[in-house]
């Protein structure tokens, strides 16, 4: 199903859209890794590039004027898991570039969440959403097995959906006038369940703070 935007008046709007695969996503991640990827622990750039901008948002919204905040998620967040002894998958055979990348999609679900708790007094509500198998080539330079059996899989099915649907899906959630529930999740730009861990408010507080406490552990100050 396709979901269509109309033309809106975004000056009435706070918005800010964070992602960690390209561009300043992809920088940060560089920077949290110290170049190293078995250093980043946690799928931290868009935490961080969320947290620095968060007081800017604060200052900058009213009543009058709603700030949203929406992360980029995935529909593999369905078969991810939390676990806090083994975050970063190192122990034993754990590591799983497929199983890693549906936990750290399900950790952006549940961060959404959180975050709309935490702001729910500060005109700010937040979402997560899976923009879909979008045909661009941000991948053009990975050619792991796993990436080209998924490649293979999703044009034998046609899931791949062009740019500009996937741009409509990923803005569908942040653009209506009225103020959508905070924390939701969105898939092709539907109110969709995400994965029932995104739902434990324990859970949520417990990665939430390791989150923090890793990111507090850095200095960015020279990258500000």
């Amino acid at each position: 199903m396709s979901v269509r935007l109309d033309r809106l008046d975004l000056s009435k709007h706070v918005i800010i859209l964070t992602g960690a695969t390209d561009g300043i996503g992809k920088d940060m991640a560089r920077i949290l890794a110290g170049f190293n990827p078995k250093r980043l622990v946690l799928p931290a750039p868009q935490f961080l590039l969320t947290l620095l901008l968060l007081d800017t948002i604060k200052k900058s919204v009213s009543a009058e004027l709603p700030g949203k905040i929406a992360l980029t998620s995935s529909e593999a967040n369905q078969f991810g898991e939390i676990d806090f002894d083994n975050l970063n998958l190192e122990k034993g055979n754990y590591w799983n570039p497929i199983k890693a990348y549906g936990n750290t999609k399900l950790m952006n679900v549940i961060v959404a969440k959180e975050l709309g708790r935490l702001v729910q007094d500060d005109n700010i509500t937040t979402y997560s959403l899976h923009p879909g198998v979008i045909q661009t080539n941000i991948g053009h330079l990975n050619y792991t097995i796993s990436n080209v059996l998924f490649n293979i899989f999703v044009s034998i099915l046609r899931l791949k959906i062009s740019s500009e649907q996937g741009a409509m899906n990923t803005l569908y959630p942040i653009f209506p006038l009225e103020i959508k529930e905070t924390g939701k999740y969105y898939n092709l730009g539907i109110e969709h369940e995400p994965n029932k861990i995104a739902y434990d408010q324990e859970i949520a507080k417990k990665l939430w703070d390791e989150k923090k406490n890793f990111i507090e552990t850095l200095n960015f100050k020279q990258y500000r």
